[in-house]
C-alpha cells in the first residue's frame, strides 16, 4: 500500500506538470513523502527482524533486496534534483521524464514496487496472491509511467481532430506523417511494455483468473487521469477481459511454450485492435485502412517477439549454451573444462578470429599460445588425428568434420553427398565426431597438465 502511494503520487505530479504552467513548487512533495513512508516502514521492519533473529541478513527480508536498492536509487534522484534544477532550469513536458533525477526516481520506484512479487516467487508460491498481484499492477503502472510521453490513452494521435501537429490535408506538407508515426509508435511501445510485464509476471507466478483485467484496468485509469480521457478505462477493461479469456484458452504449460507465444501475439493485437475499434466508432479515426490494420498486425508481431525474449524455448537455450559457452564451477580460465558445447562453438566460429578468441578453450594448456590461431591449429590437428584413425567410424566422423568445418566445401547436403551416407547416418556420425573430438582434446589437455 505504501508503494502504491509512490506510484499514485508520481502520476499526480505528472498531472500537475501537464496541466499547470508552471507546476506548483510543492508538486514533488507527495512523492517524497511517499518514499519516506516506504523507507521508514522497511527500516523499522528490518530493525525488528534483526532484534528478533540476531542476524545481520535479517535486516533485508528475502526477496526485498531490489526494493532496498530501489530506495537508495530513489534517494539519489531526490538529492540531485535541486542541483539539477539550478543548473538546467525547471522541468516541464516530455523533457521532464528524461531528466536524470526523474529517471533515477522512476527506476527506484520500479525496484521498490516489485519486492512483494519477487518475495512471493522466492517463497515458492505457484499462484500469485493478492499482494503479488498488486505488486504486478504497480510494476506495470511504473513502466507505463515512463512511457507516457507517447501513450495512446493520453495523446490520441489516431482520433479525428484530437491531436494534429500539422494539417494532413495541407498540400504543402503531403509527406509529413508525424501523427501516424507517433500514434503507431505509441501503440507498439505500449504493447511491448504491457506484454513484457505480464509475461515476466507469469515467469514468477501463475495468475488467477481476472488478474490481467485488473492490471490493465487500473493502469488505464492512471493514464486516463493525465488529460481526462476516462473512456480509455473501458478500453483497458475490454482488453483485460479478452486477454484473460485468451490466457485461459491457451492454457500454457512448461511443455507448451508455444501457447505463451500465441497468447502474446493475441494480447498485442488486442491492445491495439480494441483501442482503434473503440475510437473508430466514436469519435472516429482519420487513419487510412492500411495504417489501421497494419498497426494491429505490427503490434501482434511485437507481442510475439517479446514473448520469445522472455520464453525462448529449449532450442534457443541450447543454442545459447553453444554460442556463449560459460565456465563451469570446476573450470577456470587457465584450465577450462572441454565440453561438447564449447567444442561445437569453436567449430562454428573456427574461421572467425574474433569469435574464437571468446571461447574458453583458448586457455587450454595443450595450446602453444593462448591465441585464436593456435586454438584453430590444435582443433584442426585433432580432427586430422581423428580422420587418420584405423577405426572406420572415427575416420568417417573426422572426414565429416574436416569437410564441413575446416575445408567448408558447402552445406550439409554437399558433405552428405561427398561421404556417401544417408541424411540420418550423416548427422549421427557428425554428432559422434564432435564427441570424439572432445575426447581427443581432453587427452591432449591431460598430457599437457603439470605433474
Amino acid at each position: 500500500m505504501l508503494s502504491a502511494g509512490i506510484v499514485g503520487a508520481g502520476y499526480y505530479e505528472s498531472y500537475l506538470t501537464r496541466n499547470d504552467h508552471p507546476a506548483p513548487n510543492w508538486a514533488a512533495v507527495p512523492v517524497q513523502v511517499a518514499w519516506l513512508a516506504v523507507t521508514a516502514y522497511v527500516a523499522v521492519a528490518g530493525f525488528r527482524a534483526w532484534r528478533r533473529d540476531g542476524r545481520l541478513r535479517s535486516l533485508i527480508p528475502d526477496g526485498y533486496g531490489l526494493s532496498v536498492a530501489g530506495i537508495a536509487v530513489f534517494l539519489a534522484g531526490i538529492l540531485i534534483n535541486g542541483w539539477w534544477s539550478d543548473a538546467f532550469g525547471p522541468d516541464f513536458g516530455v523533457p521532464a521524464i528524461f531528466r536524470l533525477p526523474n529517471l533515477l526516481e522512476i527506476t527506484g520506484a520500479g525496484l521498490i514496487v516489485v519486492g512483494p512479487l519477487r518475495a512471493s516467487a522466492g517463497r515458492g508460491e505457484l499462484m500469485a496472491g493478492p499482494t503479488a498481484l498488486f505488486s504486478a499492477v504497480l510494476l506495470l503502472a511504473t513502466v507505463l509511467f515512463f512511457t507516457q510521453f507517447d501513450h495512446p490513452y493520453i495523446d490520441q494521435y489516431a482520433v479525428r481532430g484530437a491531436v494534429l501537429l500539422t494539417d494532413p490535408g495541407n498540400p504543402v506538407d503531403l509527406f509529413n506523417h508525424r501523427e501516424e508515426i507517433l500514434g503507431a509508435l505509441g501503440l507498439m511501445m505500449q504493447t511491448a511494455a504491457v506484454v513484457g510485464v505480464i509475461l515476466w509476471t507469469l515467469r514468477q507466478n501463475r495468475l488467477p483468473v481476472g488478474s490481467v483485467t485488473v492490471m490493465l484496468t487500473v493502469t488505464a485509469f492512471l493514464a486516463a487521469t493525465q488529460l481526462g480521457h476516462y473512456s480509455m478505462v473501458i478500453v483497458g477493461l475490454i482488453v483485460g477481459v479478452l486477454a484473460d479469456a485468451a490466457l485461459a484458452l491457451t492454457r500454457p504449460r512448461a511443455d507448451r511454450v508455444l501457447s505463451l507465444h500465441l497468447f502474446a501475439v493475441v494480447l498485442g493485437a488486442l491492445l491495439s485492435g480494441v483501442y482503434l475499434v473503440f475510437i473508430g466508432i466514436n469519435p472516429g479515426t482519420w487513419w487510412p485502412p492500411d495504417m489501421t490494420y497494419g498497426t494491429v498486425f505490427a503490434c501482434a508481431i511485437v507481442g510475439g517477439l517479446i514473448s520469445y525474449v522472455l520464453f525462448p524455448g529449449a532450442d534457443a537455450t541450447r543454442a545459447a549454451s553453444v554460442l556463449w559457452p560459460a565456465l563451469s564451477q570446476e573450470s577456470s580460465a587457465e584450465a577450462p573444462d572441454v565440453t561438447v558445447e564449447r567444442v561445437e562453438h569453436a567449430l562454428k566460429v573456427l574461421h572467425s578470429t574474433r569469435d574464437l578468441a571468446d571461447n574458453p578453450l583458448i586457455g587450454m594448456r595443450c595450446i602453444a599460445a593462448s591465441t585464436p590461431g593456435e586454438l584453430r591449429k590444435t582443433i584442426e590437428a585433432a580432427i586430422e588425428h581423428l580422420r587418420a584413425s584405423q577405426f572406420q567410424q572415427d575416420a568417417q566422423a573426422g572426414q565429416i568434420l574436416d569437410l564441413y568445418y575446416v575445408r567448408r566445401i558447402g552445406g550439409h547436403y554437399a558433405v552428405t553427398t561427398r561421404v556417401g551416407l544417408s541424411r540420418a547416418a550423416y548427422f549421427n556420425r557428425r554428432s559422434y565426431g564432435v564427441r570424439r573430438l572432445v575426447d581427443r582434446l581432453r587427452e591432449l589437455e591431460e598430457s599437457a597438465a603439470p605433474a
